[in-house]
């Protein structure tokens, strides 16, 4: 009998490391909010179309499936595969991506890094949405203009499609990522890029790069240039960014943008506000959109938290009138 129990004991621990060597995790988002804009004109990341009362997501509702396997002597395996969609209406964000989120999988070493393939953001987006306080969501974004017009133009951007990649293990801090999406027979271009980011005490810095090569005439050449640079004084997280592109047909046309931006822990949860500056030198000399943004985040949660956000987007093109809105919502995460 004690033999029996014994073998029942070990036959058991056996079961449990197996199972820990192997997790899949069910992950989301859920994000509504009730929006109201003027019928300004300029450019204003996340406002509303009209003055129409709109209940809009504010961040990009999703539902997702992450896995790991371990696979002993420092190697390991990962899926994910991530759906967006509308809470509003049930509707899809992107009905020709089910998984328009992320779809990848990638085998990592633990001293070297990981090479993926699929679909997932492209290394430049990552100093980015980092230097957005807001993180690229709702109507007091930074949003799209941190690509100084790379993103508008063509089919570059947040992220890559048929994508081959690989991210490094972190180094004392010192990150790196390289990536190529596939433009395989569609005819829409290469999208390659790279990112170098470090990341230590109260210090963030970031690299980025990304470029559109073998495309259309109307995309090739296309490119984007960025930097960050944070520092967490504890009372408040300063944020600076930059980035210049190159747009239009091969990449002629020359955009830039400055961004500050800062997140404050304030009364049991955090104060958000940031101003940009995007100026262009062609087609549309001196032509300049400035965004201000604020907003304020409550925790009622680990996983939830309601917020109220405006922002302002101001341009100097004649005949152009300020967009101004603002939101109050809820996100819940899971």
């Amino acid at each position: 009998m004690k033999k029996s129990l014994l073998a029942l004991a070990v036959l058991g621990a056996f079961a449990a490391t197996a199972s820990a060597q192997s997790s899949v995790t069910i992950y989301g988002l859920l994000d509504q909010s009730v929006a109201k804009g003027n019928t300004g004109t300029a450019p204003n990341a996340g406002a509303p179309a009209g003055d129409a009362w709109t209940v809009q997501q504010s961040a990009g509702s999703r539902l997702g499936f992450r896995g790991n396997e371990d696979m002993g002597g420092g190697l390991s395996a990962q899926f994910q595969i991530e759906h967006r969609f509308n809470p509003d209406n049930g509707g899809l964000t992107n009905a020709a991506s089910f998984w328009g989120g992320r779809s990848y999988v990638q085998i990592t070493s633990a001293a070297v890094g990981s090479v993926y393939m699929g679909r997932e953001y492209t290394p430049a987006f990552w100093p980015a949405v980092k230097s957005d306080p807001f993180g690229w969501d709702g109507v007091g974004q930074i949003g799209a203009a941190a690509w100084a017009g790379y993103l508008t133009p063509n089919n570059g951007g947040v992220r890559s499609s048929n994508t081959v990649g690989f991210r490094s293990a972190n180094w004392g801090g010192l990150t790196v990522q390289a990536a190529v999406g596939l433009s395989e027979t569609s005819g829409t271009g290469r999208v390659q890029g790279f990112n170098v980011e470090y990341s230590g005490g109260p210090i963030y810095a970031g690299l980025g790069y990304e470029s559109i090569e073998n495309g259309s005439a109307a995309n090739d050449g296309q490119n984007v240039v960025n930097v960050a640079f944070h520092y967490d004084l504890g009372v408040a997280k300063l944020m600076a960014y930059y980035a210049k592109a190159g747009t239009g047909n091969l990449g002629n046309d020359d955009s830039n943008v400055f961004s500050f931006g800062t997140r404050v822990p304030l009364g049991g949860g955090v104060l958000k506000a940031q101003v940009n500056r995007q100026t262009f030198k062609a087609p549309n000399p001196d032509l300049k959109l400035t965004k201000f943004g604020i907003g304020y985040d409550y925790f009622l949660s680990k996983r939830t938290n309601v917020y109220v956000d405006f922002g302002q987007g101001k341009s100097s093109a004649a005949g152009v009138t300020n967009k101004s809105a603002y939101a109050v919502g809820m996100k819940h995460v899971f």
